[in-house]
């Protein structure tokens, strides 16, 4: 029970750091007009909204080649159990926008 209590915060932040990622297929077409920091301001809003507050915009990294755009959160969340024992939980999120809606799923090239 102490480590359900305990890891359902991170894994929560990042369903909402989905969502955000998501966000973007929405603006599919435009999003290759806006600048790295639109893409930024624009997640780091829906962070703030949904208070976000183990990730920000900085940890964004934003990856553009000719046809395509990768947003990519990684990163990784300690939470202390007990004494000097903690659960690390890596996340990978990854959004392309040659397939906006399979959001979050790493690239398999």
């Amino acid at each position: 029970m102490l480590c359900v209590f305990r890891l359902t915060p991170a894994y929560m932040e990042d369903r909402y750091i989905q969502q955000a990622l998501r966000s973007l297929a929405d603006e599919n077409a435009e999003i290759q007009d806006m600048t790295n920091g639109e893409i930024r301001r624009k997640l780091s809003s829906f962070y703030m909204v949904n208070n976000i507050r183990s990730q920000s915009a900085k940890d964004i990294k934003i990856e553009r080649k000719r046809d395509q755009i990768l947003v990519k959160m990684e990163y990784e969340v300690r939470v202390p159990i007990m004494a000097n024992v903690s659960a690390v939980m890596s996340f990978n999120n990854v959004w392309d926008s040659r397939r906006p809606y399979e959001c979050c799923k790493p690239q398999s090239e």
